[in-house]
């Protein structure tokens, strides 16, 4: 399994519902063979893409959910930039109705973006054990 570890603590923001500091083991694997990658996104961008799909959609998603959202629209902008038809399938897996202070909070300014420095992150890997 991908992870930073137990002993990793994120720090307390919203992050838009994704604190666990590790992948399924079967996303894991997948990542191993090749057929999917992982990325980061923001999360102030992820609140706006879901704005933008809730605008054109009418479905506003949970904020986990806008990082697929997120990650979907710079697909398709990349499609378009080169002229390229491809079919973009993503999860969306919830709603945001329960999540509406977050919305209300990005929409005020009360949100920010944070990164962990590289070093935390290193500090984090190796602690871990060695798994061939």
């Amino acid at each position: 399994m991908h992870t930073l570890g137990s002993g990793f603590v994120p720090e307390g923001i919203h992050a838009g519902g994704l604190r666990y500091h590790g992948m399924a083991p079967l996303v894991s694997h997948i990542v191993n063979l090749g057929l999917v990658e992982s990325r980061a996104e923001s999360q102030l961008a992820c609140f706006a893409a879901g704005l933008t799909f809730a605008s054109a959609e009418g479905i506003l998603p949970a904020p986990e959910a806008n990082h697929a959202v997120k990650a979907t629209i710079d697909e398709a902008l990349l499609c378009k930039q080169e002229d390229v038809t491809k079919t973009i399938l993503f999860n969306l897996c919830g709603h945001g109705h329960f999540d509406m202070q977050a919305y209300i909070d990005y929409q005020a300014g009360r949100l920010v973006d944070t990164e962990y420095s590289a070093e935390e992150v290193a500090m984090a890997l190796a602690g871990l054990p060695v798994v061939d």
